[in-house]
């Protein structure tokens, strides 16, 4: 029996093809550090992109619908404070190594609150969107 290939959704790899392509602008061009509020998007984004990422790998590549809005919205969060919460310890260890201090707890809590928002988005999207589909 041949292997089942895993394809990938093309929203998704469009997704984070576009956040890539934003964050080397974002990186090249200093927008990190000139627009102090650019960092609130590329997390919502980020979140977005990860809990998509979830809900295709725990529930659309095998067939299986969600069972509900919480265990939809479970799956969403856990995709994207996974990666957020390992992003901003990887943050706080390259603040403190670079500059001597880690940084602000208010700015990881905001940066842990747009992932946050970009996940529960997708839940609702998906939610909604299974609801409409016949």
């Amino acid at each position: 029996m041949p292997a089942r290939q895993l394809q990938i959704p093309i929203i998704l790899v469009i997704f984070l093809v576009a956040i890539a392509v934003v964050n080397g602008l974002a990186g090249l061009y200093h927008w990190y550090w000139t627009m102090r509020w650019f960092d609130m998007p590329m997390h919502f984004a980020g979140g977005m992109w990860l809990a998509g990422f979830g809900v295709w790998w725990q529930y659309s590549r095998r067939g299986v619908t969600p069972q509900g809005f919480f265990s939809l919205l479970g799956v969403c969060l856990v995709y994207a404070l996974s990666i957020g919460l390992l992003w901003e310890a990887y943050e706080a260890v390259v603040s403190f190594l670079t500059v001597g201090h880690m940084n602000a707890v208010p700015d990881t809590l905001g940066d842990l609150l747009f992932d946050i928002l970009g996940g529960t988005t997708v839940a609702i999207l998906v939610f909604v969107r299974s609801k409409l589909k016949p």
